[in-house]
């Protein structure tokens, strides 16, 4: 009879151990990570009036979890070219205007308390004419805060 009862013992013990861990693999395969992927610095400078103009943009990541496929997009004023575009970025038209360029930036895994930097240097703007960058920063990371995600700086 006492070989039974350890049998018993032995059986529910396993099963309550393994009901234990199974739940707790679900509540971490349900737990959401997030990352806070922020503007956290944007320089637009010209030299001089209608000279190049300097864009500066820093991404920085806080929260929880790394920042996963960071994408940085930067909108150039109207008439604006580019003349020096940092490596991980690409110029192309902008969807808005056949007039605006589109720089993309592709900065990869940017982790907890991580920075990342961009800089490009511009054609001056026009006088008269609409003179704001604009800069978006996404991720992969699901991000609790996207009112930080964007930037807009005119030309000084």
């Amino acid at each position: 009879m006492k070989r039974k009862a350890w049998i018993l013992l032995a059986v529910v013990g396993v099963a309550l151990t393994a009901a234990s861990a199974a739940g707790a693999h679900q509540a971490i395969a349900q737990q959401v990570w997030q990352a806070d992927v922020r503007v956290q610095a944007f320089d637009v400078t010209a030299a001089r009036t209608a000279g190049p103009v300097s864009v500066r943009v820093a991404i920085t990541s806080d929260r929880d979890d790394d920042a996963r496929a960071v994408r940085l997009e930067i909108l150039l004023p109207v008439g604006v070219g580019i003349l020096r575009l940092a490596e991980e970025c690409r110029a192309s038209p902008s969807v808005v205007s056949a007039l605006t360029a589109r720089v993309s930036c592709l900065l990869g895994d940017v982790p907890v308390g991580g920075l990342r930097e961009v800089r490009l240097l511009t054609t001056g703007v026009a006088t008269g004419m609409q003179n704001r960058f604009t800069v978006f920063v996404t991720s992969d990371t699901p991000d609790p805060d996207a009112s930080n995600n964007y930037a807009e700086r005119a030309v000084r």
